[in-house]
């Protein structure tokens, strides 16, 4: 990485916080739909409903925090963030021992630590370009994202034995504690961050409508968002069916279920670790569109997989591995165009107006994933979202971005225009 000593060691800080907070999320993935389905006997549309008010304030709030986030020092953002989402979680932790959790009362605590994940996500995205040089971008988020695909590696498997050991719930307290982890390194980050300029447009909805006139003018971040968004949708759907398919129809114990989800660390880190060489030697286009691919096309095997235990659960493994191997190949790829072609001021109304697509759609697919798994049965559902998750493919080849060899070449095309 290149410059100073202060701007490594910074970013380290970012770095070991992000992965920590990685592992507790990685947890919650698990814990939290388990905490619905054996604690609370949730059925299949409810789960749906309770992954909907995790995402459903990516839809609502993205665009206005965007501008939050343009007009304010990031890095407090995140910190207040992550403080949020522990107190929330601390409080299904402590609903739930008292037994007074219900499922109104956990999709109102999900929709608040929602929200929260939303200023997080959308600071921390703005906040990275700042904190190391231009030419480090795409080191940087490849290293990011080989930490969290390590997280992913024992996150879920280390939840699904406290699951089973102490209840979903208090598995939740894992994450709580990484959060507070992530306020302790974010805080002890040296590099001061500048207060922005005055707007010129006084007006939030002012702002709100530069950014997305910004994001959606240019054909790179506006086919980026159609990729995103198709994937996201009939991924979602497939998530939420995933649990409840694992518990009733292959009766996967929790640590089971948390196993095959281990996958996904290997082929997330195998997908960061690449990325930088794959698109020097095939090209960025190609690398990308190749990732989506294979990403779209490994979902099949989960509800092809047959019902015996011990043939499932390493297909599952599989899946997952090559889902999260393409995911995260083609999400480095796709985020450090995005934050190559946008400048610093617009960061946080370019990544809301891109989310609020890409990320608005995912409470409709968690929604449709449940109501089908309800209606069709968990496998038909499954199915039915997985087929339809291949039209992404079709999306990414088509794209502009297909064409070109690296971000350099969009970069001069975009000067060009």
């Amino acid at each position: 990485m290149e410059g100073t000593t202060g701007r490594l060691r910074d970013f380290r800080l970012l770095w070991v916080g992000q992965g920590i907070a990685s592992v507790g999320t990685q947890i919650t993935v698990l814990a939290l739909p388990l905490t619905a389905i054996l604690t609370l006997h949730a059925n299949a549309a409810e789960v749906g409903w309770l992954n909907s008010m995790q995402w459903l304030p990516f839809l609502l709030l993205s665009l206005y925090v965007g501008v939050l986030v343009d007009r304010l020092r990031r890095r407090p953002l995140m910190i207040l963030a992550d403080a949020v989402r522990a107190v929330i979680l601390g409080a299904i932790v402590t609903l739930a021992s008292r037994g007074w959790l219900n499922l109104p009362i956990l999709w109102g605590l999900v929709l608040l630590f929602g929200s929260a994940t939303v200023v997080f996500e959308l600071a921390y995205n703005a906040y990275l370009p700042g904190l190391v040089d231009p030419s480090d971008l795409l080191w940087a988020n490849s290293r990011l994202q080989a930490t969290s695909a390590g997280a992913q590696l024992g996150g879920p498997a280390l939840g699904g034995v406290i699951v089973q050991l102490l209840t979903a719930p208090m598995a939740l307290l894992g994450n709580a504690l990484s959060f507070i982890v992530s306020v302790a390194t974010l805080g002890a980050i040296g590099l001061p961050e500048p207060v922005p300029a005055a707007e010129a447009t006084p007006h939030p909805l002012a702002d709100v409508w530069e950014g997305l006139q910004f994001t959606y003018a240019n054909r790179y971040l506006r086919s980026l968002i159609a990729v995103s968004a198709s994937y996201n949708l009939f991924n979602e759907w497939i998530l939420t069916l995933y649990v409840l398919y694992a518990v009733h129809s292959l009766h996967l114990s929790p640590a089971e279920i948390g196993l095959s989800f281990s996958g996904s660390a290997v082929g997330a880190f195998v997908g960061a670790a690449i990325c930088k060489p794959a698109i020097e030697r095939f090209g960025l286009g190609a690398s990308f569109v190749a990732a989506v691919a294979i990403e779209c096309l490994a979902a099949l095997i989960i509800p092809l997989s047959p019902s015996s235990h011990a043939v499932a659960l390493p297909l599952l493994i599989m899946a997952f591995g090559l889902m999260d191997f393409g995911a995260t190949l083609s999400s480095v790829a796709a985020l450090s165009v995005r934050q190559s072609l946008t400048p610093n001021d617009r960061l946080g109304r370019m990544t809301a107006s891109y989310r609020v697509v890409a990320y608005g759609c995912i409470p409709l697919g968690a929604a449709l994933g449940g109501l089908s798994g309800q209606w069709l049965g968990l496998r038909s559902g499954l199915l039915l979202g997985a087929l339809a998750l291949l039209s992404t493919i079709g999306w990414a080849a088509f794209s502009p971005l297909s064409r070109l060899g690296s971000i350099e070449d969009v970069l001069q095309e975009s000067a060009n225009v």
